[in-house]
């Protein structure tokens, strides 16, 4: 047992996740169905316990919903990101921290999927259905030894590690002169990590997103992957994986892993207060007799409004981007500009209107523990994150329409 926020939790990963079954998109949304009930319930225990229950954790992978962007030839669903920005936006609304989690816990295998073969092999041979966090800024100290390379130090923010295999660790490799050379992700088993259980924060209390520590823990050669080849759609995991889910850039699809809970949690946000406002006053669905005051439905309206547009401009870019891998032709910057741009447009207006329905939905939501009031906390903990970072992103984009040539990093 470890201790976490004063209470006593499960450590350490499940025996068995899903079996490895390989499941459709089809069919892991069918199973969801009856999942998301659970997590609405247990949203609030999650929260004061600092941790997605395993429970939770077991009932998503019978679902498939961990496999989805992972390979079908390790028995994933390989399915379309619209899918995936779908499924996690439906888990967000039921609990946002456990939609967070599970984002990056998806979007990690198929940044897996990216790795050479034998990295993937190492991983999925045995245990198609392990689970990856990740931490990676680059905050630890890489040494390239002949045999790989030597990591030592700390990496924070790593998401829901507590239930998972193995880790993404970000780590730069510096040249001969000892100057910086090359920005890698190194793929390390949580087995050679110690977590540090240092998670307590505002919003998305629930991902504990603990540090990780390592000491003098060596990481073979295949088990290391450059940014560089990912940014350019090339990747060596291509060699296994050749759809078109593993030919878009890395920077556009962990732009959709970070809209989407966010997106999620303000539609949860936006059907609870919808439906607690119509109990409280007593509204008939087909009677419409509101008995409320126009500024509360206009604000109502408002935040529909912010949050469906915050929703379709996603799918539209999801849709080009796919569009263009499918018929193999290079994805243009200008669209890899425009999903940066739109994803954290999205997500403050989607942000905005949670602060709509917060400021008017009455004295009952500021109860810790209400529904509201912990989506509220969730989706502005997300505006920290810096990929949802508002000012630098549209300065970047306003510089890249003047110059199209540019190509900034997390592009």
């Amino acid at each position: 047992m470890t201790v976490v926020g004063g209470r006593e939790v499960l450590a350490g990963p499940p025996a068995h996740r899903g079996e490895g079954r390989p499941m459709s998109v089809e069919a892991t949304r069918k199973a969801l169905a009856d999942v998301l009930p659970l997590l609405r319930e247990r949203a609030a225990q999650a929260d004061r316990d600092l941790a997605v229950p395993h429970a939770s954790i077991e009932d998503l992978a019978s679902a498939g919903v961990f496999r989805i962007l992972a390979p079908s030839g390790f028995g994933g669903a390989e399915s379309a990101v619209v899918d995936f920005f779908e499924v996690i936006r439906d888990i967000s609304a039921a609990c946002g921290s456990t939609g967070w989690l599970t984002s990056w816990f998806a979007v990690h295998a198929w940044h897996l999927a990216l790795f050479p073969p034998k990295a993937q092999h190492d991983v999925w041979g045995s245990a198609p259905e392990a689970l990856l966090t990740a931490a990676y800024a680059a905050t630890g100290h890489v040494v390239e030894v002949p045999d790989g390379y030597r990591l030592e130090g700390r990496w924070s923010w790593a998401t829901g590690c507590e239930h998972a295999d193995w880790a993404l660790l970000g780590g730069m490799i510096a040249a001969a002169d000892g100057s910086p050379a090359d920005l890698a992700t190194f793929l390390v088993p949580m087995a050679d990590l110690r977590i540090e259980h240092n998670w307590d924060t505002v919003g998305l209390r629930a991902t504990a997103a603990h540090d990780l520590v390592a000491v003098d823990v060596l990481v073979p050669a295949h088990r290391a992957l450059s940014f560089a080849p990912c940014l350019r759609c090339a990747a060596p995991g291509q060699e296994m994986n050749g759809g078109p889910l593993y030919r878009l850039p890395l920077p556009s699809m962990f732009a959709v892993a970070a809209a989407a809970p966010v997106i999620g949690m303000a539609e949860g946000a936006y059907s609870m207060l919808v439906g607690w406002l119509r109990a409280r006053l007593g509204m008939a669905w087909e009677g419409l007799e509101f008995g409320s005051d126009d500024f509360n439905s206009a604000r109502l309206a408002a935040a529909s409004a912010d949050i469906d547009a915050s929703s379709l401009q996603l799918v539209r870019d999801m849709r080009e981007l796919t569009h263009y891998a499918e018929t193999d032709q290079p994805i243009p910057m200008a669209m890899r500009r425009r999903i940066r741009r739109d994803q954290v447009v999205a997500t403050q207006r989607a942000a905005a209107a949670v602060d709509q329905l917060f400021e008017h939905s009455g004295g009952a939501v500021v109860r810790t523990g209400n529904a509201i009031e912990q989506a509220w906390r969730n989706i502005h903990t997300t505006q920290a994150f810096a990929l949802n970072d508002l000012d630098r992103t549209l300065a970047m984009y306003g510089a890249g329409e003047l110059s199209v040539e540019s190509q900034p990093p997390m592009v």
